[in-house]
C-alpha cells in the first residue's frame, strides 16, 4: 500500500511540475472560469474537452450495520479508502480520450467482514461534444467508457466481464453560476456477475470570488436489472449474495438482492479552490439521503487535484 501511495504522490509533483511550466502567456480558453464537478468521481463528468491530471482520495467509512437476507442488519462498520488517477487528453475542443476509473483500494471493516486491499477496475473511453456554444456557456457532451475486470475480487473488483458505462452531460453557465447535470447507465457484459444500472447527477456551483467555488452535489444510483451470481466461494460473492443494494459509484457487487433496496441517492457539498490558472484544489463532504444501512457509505470525505494544461 505504501509504495502505491509513493507512486501517485509521484505522479502528482509531476503533474505540479509540468503545470507550473505551463505558459501564463496563453490567452484563457472557453470556459476556463468553470470547475469540475467533485464526488461521484468515476461518472459525474466535465463536459468540457481539456488535457488535465486529477489525483483523488477518498475516505469513506462503511454503515455500522448493513441490510441483508439474512435477517437482523449485519455489524459492519470501518472505512474504505481510495486513492484514484484521471487522465483526460484533448484531442480538441470537442473531442479527448479519458482514463476516468482507475485507483487503489484500502477496505478496512469492523466487525463480519476481513480487511483487504488491491487494485479497482480500469475505464477508458472517449467523450465528445455534441453542442459546443462559447457565446452562451453551453456545453453538451456523451461519454462512452469500456471498464476492464484486472481488478482485485476481495475489493469488490474484477467481476464479471466487464461493462460499458453510456452517458450524457451539460454544463450552462448563470452569472456567477455554473450548473452540471448528467444521465447514463452502467451495461455489464455478463449480467449475472454485475448489476445493470442507471445513474444521475446535478452540480450546483457559485464563483464567490474568481478564485473560490461553494458547490452542491446530487448524485442518483438506480439498479435496473440486478445480478444473479449464484455461488459463494470467496467473500466478495458472499457478500453480493445476501446485501439488499449495490455498491454505489465505485462498486458493483451483482448483488442478488439488489432491487429490494434499488435507489442510492447521495448529497454532498464542498469547495474549489484555484490555485493557480492550470490547478484546482477541492474537497468536499457527502452523506446518503437514501437508508444508510442499504449502502456501503455512511459518509464520504472527497479530496482532489486537478492539473490543467
Amino acid at each position: 500500500m505504501k509504495n502505491k501511495l509513493v507512486i501517485v504522490l509521484m505522479l502528482t509533483m509531476l503533474g505540479f511540475v509540468f503545470s507550473s511550466a505551463a505558459s501564463a502567456a496563453e490567452e484563457k480558453k472557453p470556459f476556463s472560469r468553470f470547475i469540475r464537478p467533485l464526488s461521484n468521481p468515476v461518472y459525474s463528468i466535465d463536459p468540457r474537452n481539456e488535457t488535465t491530471i486529477r489525483v483523488i482520495h477518498a475516505r469513506q467509512k462503511l454503515p455500522e450495520h448493513i441490510k441483508t437476507t439474512i435477517g437482523d442488519d449485519v455489524k459492519l462498520d470501518g472505512d474504505l479508502n481510495v486513492t484514484a488517477l484521471q487522465l483526460t487528453y484533448a484531442i480538441n475542443e470537442r473531442l479527448s480520450i479519458v482514463a476516468e476509473k482507475t485507483g487503489y483500494i484500502d477496505f478496512n471493516p469492523d466487525n463480519t467482514l476481513s480487511s483487504e486491499d488491491g487494485w479497482a477496475d480500469y475505464g477508458a473511453g472517449l467523450k465528445y461534444a455534441f453542442i459546443y456554444n462559447p457565446e452562451d456557456e453551453f456545453i453538451v457532451s456523451g461519454r462512452l467508457m469500456l471498464e476492464l475486470t484486472q481488478g482485485s475480487n476481495e475489493v469488490f473488483q474484477g467481476n464479471g466481464e466487464g461493462n460499458i458505462a453510456a452517458q450524457v452531460n451539460f454544463l450552462k453557465g448563470f452569472c456567477k453560476f455554473q450548473v452540471n447535470g448528467g444521465i447514463g447507465a452502467i451495461i455489464p457484459f455478463d449480467r449475472e456477475e454485475e448489476s445493470t444500472i442507471a445513474f444521475s447527477n446535478l452540480h450546483v456551483s457559485y464563483a464567490l470570488t474568481p478564485k473560490i467555488f461553494p458547490l452542491i452535489e446530487l448524485n442518483h444510483f438506480a439498479v435496473v436489472r440486478e445480478g444473479r451470481s449464484g455461488t459463494v466461494a470467496s467473500q466478495d460473492e458472499l457478500v453480493a449474495s445476501i446485501v439488499e443494494f449495490e455498491g454505489g459509484d465505485l462498486i458493483n457487487l451483482g448483488a442478488d438482492h439488489g432491487n429490494k433496496n434499488k435507489h442510492i441517492v447521495t448529497l454532498a457539498a464542498g469547495i474549489r479552490f484555484r490555485c493557480m490558472e492550470n490547478l484546482d484544489i477541492g474537497v468536499a463532504y457527502e452523506i446518503p439521503l437514501t437508508d444508510k444501512n442499504a449502502n456501503l457509505m455512511r459518509d464520504r470525505i472527497t479530496f482532489d487535484l486537478v492539473f490543467y494544461f
